[in-house]
């Protein structure tokens, strides 16, 4: 049971075959689920017998190098179940179960035994019984639309997380720690509202022993307290590895066009108005799909060393994309420590794998060698964050998200973007690329809260624009993106609806800053009292009702009591900067 009571596992035998459940608050969310691990040459899951239980507790908290609060709870309560096989060979299992205030975890552990030099895994059996059919937000890609769908017409197969209501709460089931040596959870559906995890591809091979990750179940009354909680899966990852984090800068990041004079433009403007990084995308050392295209080349509207020593002079970090292709075929130790002399700062990683052993050891090998010449990096395409980012603190942010590179009208409507901004922020950090004067905006003060509701360390701004579009003041509520920063010392989901409607509030130091977007039109009272004493000053960018790509700004002087009223049309937004007023007595 959970520190608070709140969430409970528990585990039993059944006919020799191990199983658990789950509870919230006394409400059975998991009946008997089956825990199983099938090993090339057999089924390590029936016939088993308790051969000693162990207990252990913590009550601590952490301090993330990059977070979305300033610092993490991390309590816990936790047993470790050792099992014998009951048959000739006696195998030896563990099951290590630990239930947070935030949910619930447990993993396996095939502890080095006589007999066993070389561990194949077939598969992972870990089921999830629930108690009746419930309503899923479903994808099988992590760029795909969600779909609200009820267990038994999922598709075959979901990835992770995925969200689940489960009558009046809500339910998700996520991966955490390291996968470096494992393949990415998916999940199969199965017998009765009944799910099954599977390896997306391949099987998973280990040497003497075998560890896998967690297996999380996170349950809230709200789904907003789910986003909230994402730090679980990095209290379920290990410290991180790095010594010194003194040169990790998150930031926001604006893309140029791949000529030197583009870059010039948006440095200026990065330096002007509170930019940390500027990027060079896909193509600057040739074309992306290319197995040819050396990334240590340059193409010829490219001078890479103006560029940086223009950018340096100005304060702004250079960030460069790489895929797969040149990372795979070309020495990517040289490549980095290239980059590194060059004065490049960070790496965006594009087309990574995702399905298989292979594929994580690739990718983590990769994010390794990155931290060793000192470059932030940002995966773009099929990766979702499991907590890992406490382990590798550099790696600011991932893609794994549907996001601004996909046409409202055309298979990102805002009803989706308010589906991600749960099901998809439950893992964690989500480069979702906002767009402010492209043509695919609707609604400009959307835009803006996007910034607060979408938690990205590195936010990529503005990424289908440039710089000469944006005449100085012509646009003054951006005044909200250059204030806002990227991490943050608390958040709160204030309330929402999937689909529907969604505030958050985030702190960095005494100033508060709201996001709030909506899929119908409507009017929301958001009630201001996660302020603090004092008096505050409300700069509100709401949408223009004669125009919703317009925005006006409007000041209010508001209290911890106090309660804005924020009226949106369909697909809009409101953005809203909170600040401590000098005391009025002085």
């Amino acid at each position: 049971m959970s520190p608070s009571g709140d969430h409970s596992i528990q585990f039993s035998l059944l006919d020799g075959v191990p199983h658990y459940s789950v509870a919230f608050r006394n409400v059975p969310i998991l009946e008997n689920s089956e825990l199983s691990l099938v090993l090339d040459g057999g089924e390590l899951g029936d016939r088993f017998v308790v051969e000693s239980k162990q207990a252990d507790s913590a009550n601590e908290s952490w301090v993330p190098v990059i977070g979305s609060r300033a610092s993490y709870p991390d309590a816990y309560n936790e047993c470790v179940i050792q099992l014998r096989g009951g048959n000739q060979k006696a195998l030896r299992l563990e099951l290590t179960f630990r239930a947070y205030d935030e949910g619930v975890a447990f993993r396996y552990t095939i502890p080095p035994q006589e007999g066993i030099d070389e561990l194949e895994l077939k598969s992972e059996d870990t089921h999830f019984q629930f108690t009746d059919d419930h309503f899923v937000y479903w994808d099988d890609y992590p760029q795909a639309r969600y779909s609200k769908l009820r267990i038994s017409e999922m598709p075959g197969r979901s990835i992770r997380p995925l969200l689940v209501e489960a009558g009046s709460h809500f339910v998700a089931i996520a991966e955490a720690g390291s996968i470096g040596h494992y393949a990415p959870m998916m999940l199969n559906r199965s017998g009765k509202n009944q799910l099954v995890t599977r390896f997306r591809s391949g099987t998973v091979s280990a040497s003497k022993s075998l560890t896998t990750p967690w297996r999380v179940i996170m349950v809230a009354e709200q789904p907003g307290t789910l986003v909230e909680n994402h730090y679980l899966l990095q209290n379920l990852s290990p410290p991180s590895k790095l010594n010194d984090t003194s040169w990790i800068q998150p930031g926001k990041v604006w893309r140029s066009s791949l000529t030197t004079k583009g870059a010039k433009a948006i440095i200026d403007y990065a330096a002007a108005n509170n930019y940390q990084y500027v990027h060079y995308d896909a193509g600057w050392y040739g074309p992306e799909r290319d197995a040819n295209s050396n990334p240590l080349t340059v193409i010829d509207s490219i001078d890479m060393q103006e560029t940086i020593r223009y950018a340096n002079e100005h304060g702004i970090g250079l960030i460069c994309y790489i895929n797969k292709i040149a990372m795979s075929r070309y020495d990517l130790d040289k490549t980095f420590q290239t980059y590194q002399q060059w004065g490049i700062r960070g790496v965006k990683m594009g087309f990574v794998d995702w399905t298989s052993q292979s594929d994580m050891e690739f990718l983590y090998a990769s994010i390794e060698k990155a931290a060793k010449y000192k470059l932030i990096v940002d995966i773009h395409d099929n990766f979702r964050l499991t907590g890992i980012e406490r382990t590798y603190p550099h790696l600011l942010t991932v893609e794994g998200i549907l996001g601004n590179e996909e046409l409202p009208e055309k298979g990102n409507p805002p009803k989706n973007v308010l589906t991600t901004s749960f099901a998809r922020m439950i893992a964690g950090a989500g480069d979702y690329t906002p767009c402010y004067l492209n043509g695919r905006v609707v609604s400009r003060s959307f835009q803006l809260a996007l910034g607060v509701v979408f938690y990205s360390p590195l936010q990529y701004l503005h990424w289908y624009d440039q710089a000469d579009r944006y005449p100085e003041n012509r646009y003054p509520e951006l005044e909200f993106w250059k204030e806002m920063p990227t991490t943050w010392d608390n958040s709160k989901v204030v309330h929402g609806s999937i689909g529907s409607y969604i505030t958050i509030a985030r702190r960095k130091g005494d100033r508060w800053f709201v996001g709030t977007i909506v899929d119908e039109a409507r009017s929301l009272d958001i009630p201001l009292d996660f302020l603090g004493p004092g008096v505050f000053d409300a700069k509100i960018y709401a949408e223009d009702p004669d125009d919703k790509k317009q925005v006006v700004i409007q000041s209010r002087q508001v209290t911890a009591s106090s309660k804005l009223k924020v009226t949106m049309s369909s697909g809009s937004g409101c953005a809203i900067m909170i600040s401590p007023m000098l005391n009025l007595t002085e």
